[in-house]
């Protein structure tokens, strides 16, 4: 299917010839554009010179983009119509099935990017009339698309229907054997270097007589304004200013700003132009009006708000969703009653605290309150589990989404009913796709929908806005009034090559292929700015010095005009903002202090309460006093604390049944290793009984080996400490049925202590200890401000305790740390007289003087309120801290630089 590379002789006609002749009552030409945004503009054009010339009503010419044309325009009363070809629906479907079929022998990442990226070298083939199969020359990516067309061409044999792209051929044979009735004239726009697929069409207009004509609207070459700010951002609302004035000089001005990478970038052009533009925006009660510009780029349908939750509640219903969708989707409003959202954040909390990861519908609707549970029954029959069509799926589907409550109870606005309309026909194209899938599982009918959701724009309707901001491609032939190019950089103009991976390099190149080669860009690069300046009566380029942390200069195409580069004045903030900042008078509240605890309150928290004081403040006040917690992180498996529980619980009953050093030493090694398997078993499947989301077979076997080892090295140093005895365990004799949580009154605040254990030796001398299973800290002991002060606490409240120590039970650092009033209590606990931090004190109680005072201090906050945002080491102290956008500690100290922090 090669085409001659036959020059194409076609006459041009400015604009002002082609309107007079729109303007006539007979011999009209046909109008045929590039794009379906030529066609409107042209038409926008032609009716300003209508109005102009003091027309009050005329006929509408047929300006048309060309694929319209072709499609409605060819068949006529005297030619039988042809068969519809397969949508472009359906044929994304067999391209997709095509690529899953070789997936086992050929392993793919994306499956659904390589089926597009076949796809579009399909249409690239039959655009630049490429033979089938392509030579492949060893390249494997050539071959697998090779293997891909064939079986894609197979499919469409199998169902007895063409593409567009096998359909086109068969009207060209048809118009060429004069089937088709045809204008006396065409007028081509925005073919500024025609594929060979239009030069066939305008080769078999001629052949029938037509007269085929460009059209050509540039004028005089402009000398164009450059501009460079400081980075992105800046040239973004330099550019976004600029559009401003334009408008406000001359409201009918037509303004267009280019950005190329504005798929990239269309948030944060959004975000700029939106404060710039429209700062009413910023108002609580305004939600998605109607703008003052035109982004001409659409986002997938997919990522809608209103969109994106019927997928979420579909994918519930079949697969199943992880931790973070479930999330979005229980406190989404776009479903359900008014109350629904917040007992589903209620949900959501919940589910995230018991790692409940992933979910369906059905597991959901257990664990939910009895509310939920009733609101949510109709839903589990609703959608059936045998195999139906996609037509059959639709009916289902729509069922499904109205009993859930879908699109939610408050009133939507204009772009809401937009999508709404929008998914609607997209249900339609879904419906319609039975032939090329035939009955499939509500998994594959949920999986197509969202696959057609994420290739489908959605591009709300805009007013007769006089502001465009464009991508390149949609700016292509247009004409305006003032128009601003963002991004001429020397890394982004001339692009760099960008040569399709399905199609032999060489053959892209020979055939001149868009982004085939360097050269290739180049002279697209200097036609892009050919057409810029004969097609805008005012233009700026610009570009930023700094770009993605690099430095970036101007393009070497913008070399004759450097001379005229000016650095315009704009600020980062919005115009809005500093008005209103400039107007404001600013009122100062002291915010450091909370309300003391009240006369005889018992804080939660235990110990935490003063140790996430010494901590920050803040962070002390808002878990203890407002008991704000950070939702978990949905994670799968078991979680830290989960592993420190089962530490605690597996020695909890090993000493249980011990109670004397001297049981440990009477174990032979079989023995002991049997009673430690035994109380791991027992501790695990206690957890498995209370969480069983969390403990897997798998997951319980592995970790069961690792208890076992970790137990086993730490009472390897139990062995070595002098002879003792457990006095109490988590806060209770050994046996005891229940804990004794100790109710302590510290220096004016009520905390409830809780103990891990306390030993006594034969000498009649206490040691607490406590069991950590996470990194090493600074000791308690040594610290002015103690982060972890249950050690010191229950010292400053037990008596005649005479050592204190950390049990560290982490894999590389298994052993004792701590501190006493003389030697002999085991290895990894010293006399205080032996640790330079501590032996300048006169004695023990001296020392326990000392650490009463400190902690005495950060009590004192306690009482008093004190909650001001004052983190002791702000990257050590925050990061794992999970209050950062209540504190907003990110306004004072940046947390960035060095160690990671929680965000």
């Amino acid at each position: 299917m090669e085409s001659n590379d036959t020059d194409l002789h076609l006459g041009s006609c400015t604009r002002e010839a082609l309107f007079a002749q729109l303007a006539q009552a007979d011999a009209r030409p046909l109008v045929l554009c590039a794009s379906a945004r030529q066609a409107q503009a042209l038409l926008a054009a032609f009716a300003a010179s209508r109005i102009a010339a003091g027309a009050v009503v005329w006929e509408t010419p047929e300006v048309l983009p060309f694929d319209v044309w072709r499609d409605r325009h060819l068949d006529t009363a005297d030619a039988e119509p042809l068969p519809a070809p397969l949508s472009a629906a359906e044929s994304r479907v067999l391209w997709r099935l095509a690529v899953d079929a070789t997936r086992e022998q050929q392993p793919l990442l994306r499956a659904g990017e390589a089926a597009q990226l076949a796809a579009d070298a399909w249409q690239l083939c039959h655009e630049y009339r490429l033979r089938l199969p392509l030579d492949a020359q060893g390249a494997a990516d050539v071959e697998r698309f090779n293997q891909w067309a064939a079986d894609y061409r197979r499919q469409l044999d199998r169902l007895g229907v063409l593409d567009v792209a096998l359909y086109e051929p068969q009207l060209l044979d048809r118009l060429r054997d004069g089937a088709f009735a045809l204008p006396a004239a065409v007028v081509l726009v925005g073919f500024d270097e025609p594929t060979p697929r239009i030069v066939d069409w305008c080769a078999a207009l001629q052949a029938r007589g037509v007269a085929v004509q460009r059209l050509d609207d540039a004028g005089d070459a402009q000398t164009p304004q450059l501009a460079v700010a400081d980075d992105q951002e800046l040239e973004l609302r330099a550019a976004a200013q600029w559009a401003l004035a334009q408008t406000r000089d001359d409201p009918q001005r037509r303004v267009a700003v280019v950005v190329p990478d504005l798929r990239a970038r269309r948030e944060a052009v959004q975000r700029i132009f939106d404060e710039l533009l429209c700062p009413q925006f910023d108002a609580p009660e305004v939600h998605s009006p109607a703008r003052p510009y035109n982004l001409t780029l659409g986002m997938p349908l997919a990522e809608a708000g209103l969109v994106q939750t019927a997928l979420h509640l579909l994918q519930l219903a079949s697969t199943g969703l992880d931790a973070a969708a479930l999330g979005a989707l229980l406190c989404s409003s776009d479903w359900g009653d008014a109350d629904d959202h917040l007992d589903g954040a209620v949900l959501d909390a919940r589910l995230r605290r018991d790692g409940h990861a992933p979910l369906d519908l059905a597991a959901l609707q257990r664990l939910a309150p009895p509310r939920l549970q009733a609101r949510w029954q109709p839903l589990l029959d609703a959608l059936p589990t045998r195999r139906q069509t996609p037509d059959e799926w639709n009916e289902a589907i729509t069922r499904f989404l109205e009993l859930a409550g879908w699109p939610g109870a408050r009133a939507i606005d204009s772009e809401e009913f937009q999508v709404l309309a929008r998914w609607q026909e997209l249900l339609a194209d879904f419906a319609r796709l039975e032939r090329v899938l035939g009955r499939i599982p509500l998994s594959a009918a949920v999986g197509a929908l969202r696959e057609l959701a994420e290739r489908t724009l959605f591009q709300p309707q805009s007013g007769d806005t006089r502001v465009q901001v464009m991508g390149v491609l949609e700016a292509q032939g247009l004409s305006f009034d003032a128009l601003w190019v963002t991004g001429l950089d020397d890394e982004g103009f001339p692009a760099a090559s960008r040569p399709h991976p399905f199609i032999p390099h060489a053959l892209q190149r020979a055939r001149r292929l868009p982004h085939a080669s360097a050269e290739r860009e180049l002279a697209y690069a200097q036609a892009q700015l050919d057409g810029w300046r004969r097609r805008s009566g005012r233009l700026v380029l610009s570009h930023a010095r700094s770009a993605d942390g690099n430095e970036r200069a101007p393009s070497p195409l913008l070399a004759p005009w450097l001379d005229q580069l000016e650095s315009p004045t704009v600020a980062r903030l919005p115009l809005a903002w500093e008005a209103l900042a400039a107007t404001a008078q600013l009122e100062r509240v002291e915010d450091a202090y909370g309300p003391p605890p009240r006369e005889g309150e018992v804080l939660r928290g235990g110990t935490g309460v003063l140790g996430n004081q010494a901590r920050c403040p803040f962070r002390g006040f808002a878990l203890h006093r407002l008991q704000l917690r950070p939702l978990e992180a949905p994670a799968h498996g078991l979680q830290a604390y989960d592993r420190g529980n089962l530490v605690h619980e597996v020695l909890e009953r090993l000493w249980s049944s011990w109670r004397e050093q001297s049981a440990l030493l009477a174990q032979d090694d079989e023995a002991l290793q049997q009673q430690i398997a035994d109380a791991v078993d027992a501790a695990l499947e206690h957890l498995q009984a209370r969480a069983p989301q969390r403990l897997r077979a798998t997951m319980r076997a592995l970790e069961a080996q690792r208890l076992v080892a970790l137990v086993t090295a730490w009472l390897a140093v139990e062995r070595e400490r002098a002879p003792f005895t457990v006095l109490r365990l988590e806060s209770r004799a050994p046996g005891a049925a229940e804990a004794d949580e100790t109710l302590t009154t510290f220096e004016g605040l009520a905390l409830r202590l809780r103990a891990d254990r306390i030993d006594v030796d034969a000498d009649g001398r206490r040691i607490v200890l406590d069991y950590k299973t996470g990194a090493r800290k600074a000791a308690p002991w040594t610290d002015g401000r103690p982060e972890d002060p249950q050690l010191l606490l229950y010292a400053l409240s037990e008596p005649q305790i005479a050592a204190l120590s950390f049990a560290r039970l982490t894999v590389g650092d298994i052993g004792l740390q701590g501190i006493a009033r003389d030697d002999g209590f085991g290895p990894g606990i010293v006399a205080y007289t032996d640790d330079k931090l501590t032996r300048d004190a006169e004695s023990w109680d001296a020392l326990l003087g000392r650490w009463r005072g400190e902690l005495a201090s950060v009590a004192a906050e306690v009482r008093q309120g004190w909650a001001a945002v004052a983190p002791k080491h702000p990257r050590q102290s925050c990061r794992d801290c999970g209050l950062h956008a209540i504190c907003r500690i990110r306004e004072q100290v940046s947390l960035d630089e060095g160690e990671e922090v929680a965000t």
